[in-house]
C-alpha cells in the first residue's frame, strides 16, 4: 500500500488494530542525516502495543499485582496500586518508508502471540494529532462548562458520524482537558491582547483599549462587545457595576458595567479592569446628570460582620434593623425610626451604625424611591457576571431572542383574576414583566383602603398613601412607595385603587416602553446583526453535512475517490479565501488598535509590529476568599455559639459549687 504521509499510514494501521483487537504504537523512527532535509523522518516502524520483552522490574510489579488480586478475593479492601503494560514480545509490525515522495509499506507482519480484543474502544488510536482545531475548540468550550469527558466523546463522535469515526480515544480527550487547565503561554496581558484581536476579527464593532505606564506595564483595560452598544442605547438609563471583585494575581478590580433588558435580564454593557478606585469622581465627570447610588447590600453586610455579637445579644435588633432600612416609605419615617432604634439599643457610640447614618443618602433605599433602579437593591447583577463574563454576551443574546419569540407565539391560557387591566398587561408587557405586574395585582387582596378626599386621596391603613386624579381621559396616580418611579410598573397600592374604583383601562403612559413587547413599543429599535453565527456553531452544522457525504462516499470505491479529490480541491480553494479574509481583517484591526500611555501619548499597533505588554505587579496571595454567607443565619449561629459558651460556663460553676469544702 501507499500513503500520502506517515500520519495517514499510522491512521490506517491504527484503525486496522481497532478492528483486529490491538493497540498500535510507534516503536521507532529513522531520520535523514542530510543537512538539506533538516533531519526529516524518512522511515517509521509501528508495532503491536505488546511488542518487546518484559523487564525484570515489570515482572516484579506484575507478580505483586497478581498477589494483590488473589488477596482481593478474600479482602475487599485490597487494591491494585500500579498498572504496567503486559509485554509478550509480539512480532506484529508494519514499517513504512518514503520513496520518491510517497510513503510505502516495506515490511509487514500481522501475526500475534496473545489474545486480541476486537473493537475494544481503548485500542483505537493514540495521541491528539488527529484532533482538528475545531474539535480542540469544542473540547475547550465543553471543558469551560464542566461537561464530563464521556459526554464530550459522545458529542465529538456524533459530529464525526459515529464512534468508530472518531480517530482518538477517551484518554486523549482527558489529556487535552489537562493541557487546557494547565496552559499558560506568554504573560497574561499578551494573552488578553491576543484574545481581543481575535474578537475584533470576529466582530468589527468590538472595542478595546489598554493603558500602560512607561515600562509598558498594563494599568487599565477596557473592552466592549459590539452588541453591547445596542443594549446601552436601549437600556443605558440604569447601570450597575461592582468593583469589589479583585483579580487574584494583580489586585485589580474587575468592574462589569451591567444593564437590565426589556425582559428584566442582565445585559453586559462593558468590562474594565482598573487600578484606579476613584469611581465616584469618574462617574461625576462622565455621567454628570446621573444619580449615583452605592450598593446597600455590601455596606449592610459589613455592618453585620463587624457587629455580629451586638446583633446576637440584642433580641429583636436584626428584625427592627431590616424593617427600618427596607420598608420605610418616607425619609422622615426612616430617620425617626433609626434614631429610635439607636436610642433603644444604646448604639450611639457604634461607629458602623454612625457611618451608615452619615452616608444614608447614598445607600438607604427610601432616598432613591423616586429614581429609576428597576428590580435591583444591590450590585448582585454585576457580581453574577464576574464568573461568566466570557460566555455571558452570547447567553444574554440567546435568552432575549427566546423571550421575543415566546411573546410573539404564546400568551397565558387564561388570566388569573379576570380584570380587564390584567388583559391589557398581557397584551403589552413582556412575559417576565407581566409576571411582576401580576404579583402586584395578587397583593391587592391583602390591602384595605379608605377614601379620605373624594376622587383625590386614598390611604392603606397604617402606611401607604395614593394620590389620584380620576378625571376621565387623564387618570393620574402617585403612591408614596414610589414603585412606579423606581421599577417602571404600578404598585399594588395603586392597583388596589384601580380595582376598587372599577377602572377598566390603565393609561398607556404607565406601560413604559422598555418593558413592552418588541412590536408594541412606541419606538421599535433596529436590529444590529453582528457576528451572525459563531465559528463553533458553523463547524457543528458543516460537520453533520460532511459526515453524511462521507457516509455516502464510503459505500463504493468510486464514491470515495471522487470525494477525496473534491475535498482536496475545496481545501485549496478555502485556504485562498481564508488567507485573503485574514489579510483584509488584519489591516482593519491594526489601523484601529492603540495602546495609551500615562502621559497621554499612544502607540499605534501597525501591521507586523509586535507590542510586548508587561503584566502589572503581582501581589502575595492570602488564600482562597470565603464563600458569601447569608446574614441572618450568621446572627443565629453567633447566638448558638454564645448559648453554648454560657452553658459550658454554668456547668463548670455547678461542678465547682458541688465540691465539699474542707
Amino acid at each position: 500500500m501507499e500513503f500520502k504521509d506517515r500520519d495517514a499510514a499510522h491512521h490506517f494501521f491504527s484503525f486496522y488494530g481497532f478492528l483486529a483487537g490491538f493497540e498500535v504504537v510507534v516503536a521507532h523512527v529513522a531520520r535523514t542525516s542530510a543537512k538539506k532535509k533538516n533531519n526529516e523522518i524518512y522511515k517509521q516502524e509501528m508495532k503491536c502495543h505488546r511488542y518487546g520483552k518484559q523487564s525484570k522490574k515489570e515482572e516484579q510489579i506484575e507478580l505483586a499485582d497478581e498477589t494483590l488480586l488473589r488477596e482481593a478475593s478474600n479482602d475487599d479492601k485490597a487494591k491494585r496500586k500500579t498498572n504496567v503494560q503486559v509485554r509478550t514480545d509480539c512480532k506484529c509490525v508494519m514499517v513504512v518508508k518514503v520513496i520518491a515522495g510517497i510513503w510505502k509499506v516495506i515490511r509487514l507482519d500481522l501475526e500475534h502471540n496473545h489474545e486480541l480484543s476486537p473493537k475494544d474502544r481503548n485500542q483505537l488510536f493514540s495521541g491528539r494529532k488527529y484532533m482538528t482545531n475545531m474539535e480542540k475548540g469544542i473540547i475547550r468550550t465543553l471543558n469551560d462548562n464542566n461537561i464530563p469527558t464521556r459526554k464530550m466523546i459522545a458529542i465529538l463522535s456524533y459530529l464525526r458520524g459515529g464512534l468508530t469515526a472518531l480517530p482518538y480515544k477517551t484518554k486523549n480527550v482527558q489529556n487535552m482537558r489537562t493541557k487546557i487547565n494547565r496552559e499558560v503561554t506568554g504573560n497574561d496581558m499578551t494573552q488578553a491582547m491576543e484574545y481581543f484581536r481575535k474578537r475584533k476579527m470576529q466582530d468589527s464593532t468590538f472595542y478595546f483599549r489598554f493603558q500602560v505606564d512607561n515600562d509598558m506595564k498594563v494599568k487599565n483595560i477596557f473592552w466592549r462587545e459590539g452588541i453591547s452598544l445596542k443594549w446601552y442605547a436601549e437600556y443605558g438609563d440604569c447601570i450597575s457595576f461592582d468593583t469589589t471583585y479583585m483579580t487574584n494575581r494583580y489586585n485589580l478590580p474587575f468592574a462589569p458595567f451591567v444593564g437590565i433588558t426589556g425582559h428584566a435580564h442582565t445585559s453586559l454593557l462593558a468590562s474594565k479592569i482598573d487600578q484606579d478606585k476613584a469611581m465616584r469622581s469618574a462617574i461625576e465627570k462622565v455621567f454628570p446628570n446621573s444619580k449615583h447610588r452605592n450598593c446597600f447590600f455590601h455596606i449592610k453586610s459589613k455592618c453585620y460582620n463587624k457587629n455580629l455579637r451586638c446583633f446576637a445579644v440584642n433580641k429583636g435588633l436584626p428584625e427592627k434593623f431590616e424593617d427600618i432600612v427596607y420598608f420605610s416609605v418616607t425619609e422622615d419615617e426612616f430617620e425617626m425610626l433609626w434614631q429610635g432604634m439607636i436610642a433603644e439599643y444604646k448604639l450611639e457610640k457604634n461607629k458602623y451604625f454612625n457611618k451608615m447614618w452619615e452616608t444614608r443618602k447614598r445607600i438607604i433605599p427610601v432616598y432613591f424611591k423616586n429614581d429609576f433602579f428597576p428590580f435591583i437593591q444591590s450590585t448582585g447583577r454585576s457580581e453574577g457576571t464576574n464568573a461568566r463574563t466570557k460566555k455571558i454576551v452570547d447567553t444574554i443574546k440567546n435568552k432575549e431572542e427566546i423571550e421575543d419569540n415566546f411573546n410573539k407565539q404564546k400568551m397565558p391560557k387564561e388570566i388569573q383574576y379576570g380584570y380587564t387591566i390584567e388583559q391589557q398587561a398581557v397584551e403589552l408587557y413582556n412575559r417576565n414583566i407581566y409576571i411582576k405586574f401580576s404579583n402586584q395585582l395578587r397583593q391587592t387582596k391583602m390591602y384595605k383602603y379608605k377614601e379620605t378626599e373624594k376622587g383625590r386621596c386614598f390611604e392603606r391603613i397604617r402606611k401607604y398613601i395614593v394620590l389620584t386624579d380620576l378625571t376621565e381621559g387623564c387618570e393620574e396616580f402617585s403612591c408614596i412607595c414610589g414603585k412606579f418611579n423606581k421599577d417602571g410598573i404600578l404598585c399594588a397600592h395603586i392597583l388596589k385603587v384601580i380595582v376598587e374604583e372599577e377602572i377598566n383601562k390603565i393609561s398607556e403612559k404607565y406601560f413604559i416602553d422598555r418593558w413592552r413587547k418588541k412590536e408594541k413599543k412606541f419606538h421599535i429599535p433596529k436590529d444590529i446583526d453582528g457576528n451572525a453565527t459563531h465559528e463553533l456553531l458553523r463547524f457543528n452544522m458543516l460537520s453533520r453535512k460532511a459526515a453524511l457525504l462521507t457516509s455516502k462516499g464510503a459505500k463504493t470505491k468510486e464514491g470515495m475517490q471522487y470525494l477525496d479529490e473534491e475535498f482536496e480541491r475545496l481545501n485549496k480553494h478555502l485556504d485562498f479565501l481564508l488567507e485573503e479574509k485574514e489579510r483584509q481583517t488584519t489591516l482593519v484591526i491594526t489601523e484601529q488598535s492603540e495602546i495609551h500611555h500615562d502621559d497621554g501619548g499612544s502607540i499605534s499597533n501597525n501591521v507586523g509590529e509586535i507590542v510586548i505588554l508587561q503584566d502589572p505587579k503581582r501581589i502575595q496571595q492570602k488564600g482562597r476568599p470565603k464563600n458569601p454567607t447569608r446574614l441572618k443565619p450568621l446572627v443565629e449561629q453567633e447566638r448558638a455559639k454564645m448559648a453554648k459558651a454560657a452553658a459550658k460556663k454554668n456547668k463548670k460553676q455547678q461542678q465547682t459549687s458541688s465540691k465539699p469544702h474542707v
